[in-house]
């Protein structure tokens, strides 16, 4: 990264006007899609070891006694614990625990249950968890008691009761039902966790059938109890059973709530771990009853919405209520019970009849699907439906609004419908756009229409209540523009890609205060707010450009360019241009204008920065009291005092060995003196000196260089001889050191915060932790000129961000910064680094926005030799974007003996030009 008279990265800005009603929305989805219900109070799992029973109570039984009664196995008497609400019991994996009973007794109100059985789950574990029982409800209870028995006398190893603490129960309240849905209380309503990284979700290809189950816990729980009980269940199962998450797709209490199980959307085929049969897992939705089935009928709440849920989730997939299919090696009917996959009691008896039964589960779902009692499902969830979930990913957020305007939040999809308008979704480059301005609540309002193909091959629409989004095709990206108001009015009525603009090149930006301009290939549109005048001229977006010259008599090539630097991203001249002036932006709306689509996050870290001045392979130091020195390999701190043997040190340093490279040693001198090994001290590796404040790092040639943290010497590998030196920093400190280097400390607040968090982003994405240093203090990666660079401004600007970063999908963005982009940002690798309009570099007062220079042509002649004498020079591909049709991408250079095409990148730095938009002048 180039200091800043050499390099800038830039930012879009997208300017919402109030005399349009429009709203600057800088996280439009994080607002839409925010779920329901604050963040809940985890639960708390406690789990006790239950102890191996003495070998005289396990005898193994001979032939003659094979028959006998269980042997106890292990046991847990009677236990004072902590307060819990829910228990079960685990154990390491072992093939031979099919015939352990475990027995739980518990301690409510100073009263100890009866001894009551837990239902065992063996099947096959997909997620690497660990077999146990059914949990049981206890309510608040606060003692324990386990007990174990086996007929073969066999004993698990690994036993743990686990104890669940789910804290106060969420006051929770049904997802208003769709038409067909029946109403869902969510997961963010009844306090669930993130769940395991095992399950990101993982999704099958179609739901084919239903699995019924019964949790085997309480029946006598109360309906303020049951998310609590809910919420234990998913602890137990993530804690105690290592599973990714709960492991139903949905619970239904006595009362007919029905909860969102495992994370992934409630229409999506999500893996869950309810059958011990992975295909089955995929390709079935997992429904518990949350109770004990064996004797006791479910209440008819919990039957019609147990009905009404499957027969929701089998008209998604078309599914019939009867019937049969084979997977996993079973052949199941459409609605089975656990037992049918797997050895288990499992649902209990009573729901496993009722499964059945005339007038059961089965019926009750044909008689539903077949429009008996309740209607098709909405059409927002058939479009889901219809898209699968490999298009929309996973539900973020269940449908939504009034009987006029519905919908719901996907991960990669937003869907709609709207009265008079249907049904349509908006995806990829399009959505990205939507919700860049607003989605639903901004400026475009709602989808009309699904993606249209336009007269030019190149451009596609989709329409909006408002206006529309042209999504362009580039050779190497898609770049979307939202159009709106009159200006989307002009445009349509001009024919749009095919007409005599062509296609567009920037969405709606105010270029000054009341005026809104729209760029197209072959023109621009412009809006004077206050009089509603609209104004189209075919200017053109670019100039023609002299792509091809003859080398003068005089030898020297006179060209014409625009910027400085690469273009991509943040440019620093735009940036401070945004924060002063009539727009006075701050730097979150300068940094989402230029890496649109991203976030802010707070991010914490140490960095290892390669100190390249420190040409040696000493690290030497100033004494500067208060210093240590750590052997990293033996895990020693040192102190060092400031005097030895009575007078003072000068410096200290770490040397490598000559007689033995492979390892360094500790020495020290006084002022003018000789180096002296300190005693006892031999680093076979790594080595650092630290300090409550800064480090003096002496250079070779005796300057002094300040920095924070730890000053390293570290082998380059394991083989090295010699040692670079490595300064451990932390992100703060590190962007103390960048930032002054990169943009002037007398430049605006707001661009310095700005440049701050770029900074800090682009060190963290551009890490490596596979080498011995992070990153590296040149123009390679960014400069870094530690404490003797800082200033109190740009201290400010980083002490004002702390720990702010720029993200996207969740990771540190490509922040790219350049100097200046001439006024058109150019494109990078990242879907937020877009080549279009840049406004803010534009306005700004930059002597690089537009500049000329002339080259010798024995420059080139220098540089590629075979050419002999250079006589010509043609440009042969550009961008195609912006003056003289964008960035050089490629130029043919043509001599006496021969000729060669180079990258715009190569010409650039073999001419010296300011950057890659250039042509002959």
């Amino acid at each position: 990264m180039h200091s800043w008279r050499l390099l800038r990265r830039a930012l879009p800005f997208t300017m919402v006007l109030v005399l349009l009603g429009a709203v600057l929305v800088t996280n439009a989805r994080a607002t839409l899609d925010a779920q329901d219900g604050a963040a809940a109070k985890p639960a708390v799992v406690h789990e006790q070891d239950v102890p191996r029973a003495p070998a005289a109570t396990t005898k193994q039984p001979t032939a003659k006694t094979k028959t006998s009664r269980p042997a106890v196995v292990a046991q847990l008497p009677e236990t004072t614990v902590r307060s819990f609400s829910m228990l079960g019991v685990t154990w390491d994996p072992d093939a031979r625990s099919a015939d352990l009973a475990v027995e739980v007794r518990w301690r409510h109100d100073g009263r100890w249950s009866s001894w009551t059985p837990l239902d065992l789950e063996l099947g096959p574990d997909v997620e690497g968890g660990r077999p146990g029982t059914e949990p049981q409800w206890t309510d608040a209870s606060d003692g324990v008691a386990v007990r174990v028995t086996s007929t073969s006398g066999h004993k698990p190893s690994g036993l743990r009761v686990a104890m669940i603490d789910p804290g106060a129960g969420a006051d929770v309240r049904p997802v208003a039902a769709t038409v067909g849905q029946p109403a869902i209380i969510m997961r963010s309503q009844w306090g669930a966790s993130a769940g395991g990284t095992c399950s990101s979700p993982v999704y099958g290809a179609t739901t084919l059938g239903a699995v019924i189950h019964h949790t085997a816990g309480s029946n006598t729980y109360t309906k303020a109890q049951s998310a609590s009980i809910v919420k234990a269940t998913q602890a137990y199962h993530i804690n105690s059973r290592d599973w990714c998450d709960i492991g139903y797709n949905f619970l239904v209490d006595k009362y007919g709530q029905i909860f969102e199980g495992r994370k992934g959307g409630i229409t999506k085929p999500v893996r869950a771990a309810h059958s011990g049969n992975d295909p089955v897992n995929q390709e079935t939705m997992g429904v518990s009853l949350m109770g004990t089935f064996t004797s006791t009928e479910p209440t008819a709440a919990m039957k019609d919405s147990v009905a009404k849920l499957v027969a929701w989730r089998f008209a998604l997939y078309n599914r019939p209520a009867k019937g049969t299919y084979s997977l996993g090696g079973k052949t199941l009917n459409r609605i089975a019970g656990h037992r049918n996959v797997v050895s288990t009691e499992c649902p209990g008896a009573k729901v496993y009849a009722w499964l059945s039964a005339s007038g059961g589960l089965r019926d009750s779902v044909e008689k539903i699907l077949a429009g008996g009692t309740t209607t098709q499902p909405s059409p927002i969830a058939q479009l889901a439906a219809q898209l699968g979930p490999e298009k929309t990913g996973a539900l973020v957020k269940a449908e939504y609004g009034s009987d006029r305007e519905r919908r719901a939040n996907y991960e990669k999809v937003d869907i709609m419908w709207a009265e008079g308008f249907g049904t349509h979704y908006v995806a990829g480059t399009f959505r990205t756009e939507w919700l860049r301005l607003g989605s639903s609540a901004g400026q475009l309002d709602f989808i009309t229409s699904n993606q249209l193909s336009t007269s030019d091959p190149n451009v596609t629409v989709q329409r909006f209540k408002n206006g529309s989004i042209y999504r362009v095709k580039s050779p190497d990206r898609f770049d979307a523009y939202g159009l709106w108001g009159p200006i989307a009015e002009k445009y349509k009525a001009s024919d749009e890609a095919g007409g005599v603009l062509g296609a567009p090149r920037s969405s709606i930006d105010e270029v000054k205060p009341g005026v809104l301009k729209a760029t197209f290939d072959k023109g621009f549109i412009q809006l004077d707010v206050a009089t509603g005048t609209v104004t189209q001229e075919l200017t053109g977006t670019s100039s023609t450009p002299t792509d091809s010259v003859t080398v003068p008599s005089s030898r020297s090539i006179a060209l014409k360019g625009h910027g400085y630097g690469h273009g991509i991203g943040m440019s620093q001249y735009g940036a401070q241009s945004a924060a002063g002036g009539w727009r006075q932006l701050t730097y979150d709306k300068i940094l989402a204008y230029y890496y649109p689509g991203t976030a802010l996050a707070t991010k914490t870290a140490n960095l290892r920065v390669l100190i390249s001045k420190d040409t040696s392979s000493d690290v030497v130091v100033k004494d500067s009291g208060s210093m240590t020195v750590r052997d990293v390999s033996a895990a020693k701190t040192t102190t060092l005092s400031s005097t030895y043997g009575g007078t003072a040190v000068s410096e200290w340093r770490i040397v490598v060995r000559s007689a033995k490279p492979s390892e360094s040693w500790l020495q020290y001198r006084y002022s003018g003196g000789a180096w002296k090994r300190y005693p006892n001290l031999t680093f076979k590796g790594s080595a650092y000196f630290k300090r409550p404040g800064a480090l003096k790092l002496v250079l070779p040639g005796g300057s002094v260089a300040r920095y924070w943290g730890e000053m390293w010497s570290v082998k380059p590998s394991s083989t090295s001889t010699t040692r670079d030196t490595i300064n451990k920093v932390s992100l703060e400190y590190y962007a103390r050191g960048v930032v002054p280097r990169e943009m002037p400390s007398s430049w605006r607040a707001e661009a310095l915060k700005a440049q701050a968090v770029a900074a800090r982003t682009y060190a963290l994405r551009t890490s490596n932790a596979s080498r011995y240093y992070d990153v590296c203090d040149t123009t390679s990666c960014q400069v870094y000129g530690g404490v003797d660079d800082e200033t109190s401004a740009t201290n400010a600007a980083v002490a004002g961000t702390k720990g702010k970063i720029v993200t996207y999908d969740g990771k540190p963005a490509l922040t790219q910064f350049s100097s200046s982009s001439g006024g058109r940002s150019a494109a990078g690798s990242e879907p937020y680094l877009k080549d279009k309009l840049d406004t803010f570099d534009l306005e700004s007062e930059n002597a690089n926005l537009n500049w000329s220079v002339s080259v010798a042509a024995s420059k080139l002649e220098k540089a590629y030799p075979s050419i002999g004498t250079l006589r010509s020079l043609a440009v042969t591909k550009r961008t195609g974007y912006g003056d003289f049709g964008g960035r050089v991408v490629s130029l043919k250079l043509v001599g006496s003996k021969g000729s060669t095409t180079i990258s715009g990148s190569t010409a650039r730095s073999v001419m010296g030009l300011k950057s890659t938009w250039f042509a002959f002048d």
